[in-house]
């Protein structure tokens, strides 16, 4: 079995002797499996900041006032 590997920005070519090739192929499984879940880790990270950035926009909205218009004059009118 042969495993490409990054070193220093370049790929190399390891042959891996038969006696760690059950080891070597679970280590690789298990990398993979770091990456996938690293990269969904990444992903929900993502949604939570844009969630936690809408919450603070609508915290910094105006709220409506009854009885008050936009610019805070009274809107009740003697009859």
């Amino acid at each position: 079995m042969v495993v490409s590997a990054s070193e220093r920005g370049k790929t190399r070519l390891r042959a891996i002797p038969r006696g760690f090739l059950v080891d070597t192929q679970q280590r690789v499984r298990r990398y993979q499996e770091l990456r996938r879940a690293r990269a969904r880790v990444v992903e929900i990270h993502r949604q939570m900041l844009k969630v936690m950035d809408e919450m603070e926009a609508m915290r910094r909205e105006e709220l409506p006032f009854p009885g008050k218009d936009r610019n805070g004059s009274s809107d009740l009118r003697a009859k």
